[in-house]
């Protein structure tokens, strides 16, 4: 099994690219709002700077009532239309950028449904998928952040332009020393985006554990463990150490920025208290009027903070590129488990071989298999039994293709089962597994679950029946329209342990996939509702393929062959009088349960 280790890395060109791009295939108006926005916020600034020295100009000299009102009104009028402009465009193009956003924000949310399931698994997957999300899920920051930064800055750089033509109108140098002394500012700017940015991968890892423990002490389900188990502490305390752990990163990061702001604000003084002292010596001199001063006190001072700006929106622009490169990242994490030659499903029924297969998770040098084979006819109905950690469920796992085989293969009709399309595959599975997720949706719909929430209600009654929960349904006020759950519907059921494990099994049912698989989906039951529901799907299975893993040996009888596994490896393999023949450790096991399910067994045997 290969893993995927190696991590993208995009440039800020590449991103400025694949930005454009995308920006133009999902809402080319936004180039509208680009370009007017750009045209808007260029010329603005300049309204404030050359209209005073007109004014003094005209008061200074013989004055013209007419010409003063007409110049007035000129500048009212302009202020008031780029200042309007400017607001109402700066609010139609975010809004226009959120919803961008969450166009990429859904990709996301797609990427994570159709992840690999073994990537579910995988911290390095959590963190990366974290990161992700930490770059869209915030206005300023990551996606939207660096188009937001893209507008400030297509604006200043046009305006900037003015700026250089005004100051180096003034003198040469003036603009050299400006420029020198904004360098200067960016570069702790710089360090102090490029610190916050290595600590990003740190707090994602902290946030994610405390996240964990967050939700634990206001998940209730937990409510009887932390009260008799003495918890609370406990998990207040990791919760308290990792919230602290993210309050020291935090306060690390603050600090870089207070030194670069501490930077600027040096550099700042220096520049503006020479700059003025120049201008001021030149009015004292008499090679600067009073007009012509406004307007370069006014440019120097706009010019100072119009290029720190455009300093920090590079400073920015970089920063948001890394998070832009951890969406795209993780976007562009290619699936391991892909099936290039899409052979077509043979038909049913279906015989299921491992052969020669080994076996360990990612990450880990624990074989969980090691040359493991294992033939389940077709129709056959095989029970996998053994103790926890023998490896039955992590059988499922790979049968499903939820996980790759390290070595060997597994063949489907003789095919192997990674030449299949995989949406295609999955559909072959009725799959009850030990872990209940019931969704907020109707009892009919967590039955039915479709892409299409198209329902067959003869067909669902009928699997209600068969996971013997009917009755139960029939008896609420809104039947099989209740609502599964509070959390969406105020009149929705918290359904019983039990009561869930019998609707996962109708869904099972109501499915009719061509190859059942029951891992230990019983164990909220008592043992006679246990043996009861493995009836029902004893006459439900017909000649399909069954699978069923359970630690009580209910579902033992009316299957053609147990398979018992222990530490990956099948010591055990034959019909249940077979193996109760050779006294071996399936006996000890069934013996050992009997003398607390004697009645149960008798009447699973009947």
């Amino acid at each position: 099994m290969q893993e995927n280790k190696e991590k993208i890395s995009y440039s800020l060109k590449q991103n400025l690219v694949w930005l454009a791009r995308y920006t133009w295939q999902t809402d080319r108006g936004l180039y509208l709002y680009f370009i007017a926005f750009t045209l808007v916020s260029a010329v603005k600034p300049f309204i404030t700077i050359l209209f005073p020295k007109f004014l003094i100009q005209e008061l200074m000299g013989p004055a013209d009532a007419a010409r003063l009102l007409t110049l007035l009104i000129v500048f009212f009028l302009s202020a008031a239309f780029c200042y309007f402009a400017f607001a109402r465009l700066s609010a139609d193009y975010i809004a226009h950028l959120i919803a961008l956003r969450h166009t990429v924000s859904t990709k996301l949310q797609k990427k994570c449904m159709e992840t690999d399931f073994q990537n579910t698994e995988d911290p390095a997957f959590l963190i990366a998928m974290e990161a992700a999300t930490d770059g869209l899920y915030r206005n300023g920051t990551g996606f939207e952040g660096m188009l937001r930064v893209i507008f400030q800055i297509s604006g200043s750089l046009l305006a900037f332009l003015g700026y250089i033509a005004i100051v180096s109108s003034l003198n040469i140098f003036v603009l050299f020393y400006l420029l020198l002394n904004v360098i200067v500012s960016y570069t702790f700017t710089i360090y102090a985006k490029t610190f916050e940015y290595k600590k990003k991968d740190i707090l994602a890892a902290f946030n994610r554990y405390y996240q964990y423990f967050y939700k634990i002490m206001y998940d209730f389900s937990y409510g009887k463990e932390l009260r008799l188990l003495g918890l609370r502490k406990r998990i207040a305390h990791q919760a308290e150490e990792q919230q602290q752990n993210m309050m020291t990163t935090r306060k690390s990061i603050f600090f870089a920025n207070f030194k670069a702001n501490l930077a600027d604000i040096i550099m700042t003084l220096l520049r503006e208290g020479i700059i003025y002292y120049y201008l001021i010596r030149m009015v004292v001199s008499g090679q600067l009027g009073i007009a012509d001063f406004t307007m370069y006190f006014a440019t120097v001072a706009a010019f100072a903070n119009w290029f720190t700006g455009i300093v920090t929106d590079f400073a920015s622009l970089r920063a948001q590129n890394f998070y832009l490169s951890d969406i795209r990242n993780f976007q562009d994490r290619p699936d391991i488990l892909t099936s290039p030659n899409k052979h077509p499903l043979p038909d049913a029924p279906y015989s299921i071989e491992f052969r020669d297969v080994s076996f360990h998770y990612p990450r880990s040098e624990n074989e969980i298999y090691s040359h493991l084979n294992l033939f389940i006819p077709a129709g056959q109905k095989l029970a996998i039994v053994g103790r926890n950690g023998a490896g039955k469920t992590t059988f499922i796992k790979l049968l499903c293709r939820l996980y790759d085989v390290t070595e060997g293969e597994i063949l489907l009709n003789g095919i192997n089962i990674k030449e299949f399309d995989r949406t295609d595959y999955y559909k072959l599975f009725s799959a009850v597994f030990q872990e209940i997720k019931p969704l907020a949706f109707t009892v009919a719909e967590n039955v039915s679950v479709n892409e299409t929430n198209e329902i067959d209600f003869a067909r669902l009654q009928r699997a209600l029946e068969e996971a013997d929960i009917a009755e139960h349904i029939d008896q609420l006020k809104n039947k099989t329209n209740t609502g599964m759950l509070k959390i969406l519907d105020p009149e929705g059921m918290e359904f019983s342990g039990g009561e869930n494990q019998r609707i996962a099994i109708a869904r099972a049912f109501y499915k009719q996939g061509e190859i059942l698989i029951l891992d230990e989906p019983t164990a909220a039951l008592d043992a006679l509702a246990e043996a009861k529901i493995y009836q029902h799907f004893d006459q439900a299975v017909h000649d399909r393929t069954a699978i069923y893993i359970s630690h009580r040996l209910a579902s033992t009888f009316f299957c053609d062959i147990i398979a018992m596994f222990e530490n990956g490896r099948v010591i055990e393999y034959g019909s249940h009088t077979e193996l109760m023949t050779k006294h071996g450790k399936y006996a000890d096991m069934f013996e050992t349960q009997s003398r607390y399910y004697k009645k149960d067994a008798e009447v699973a045997n009947q």
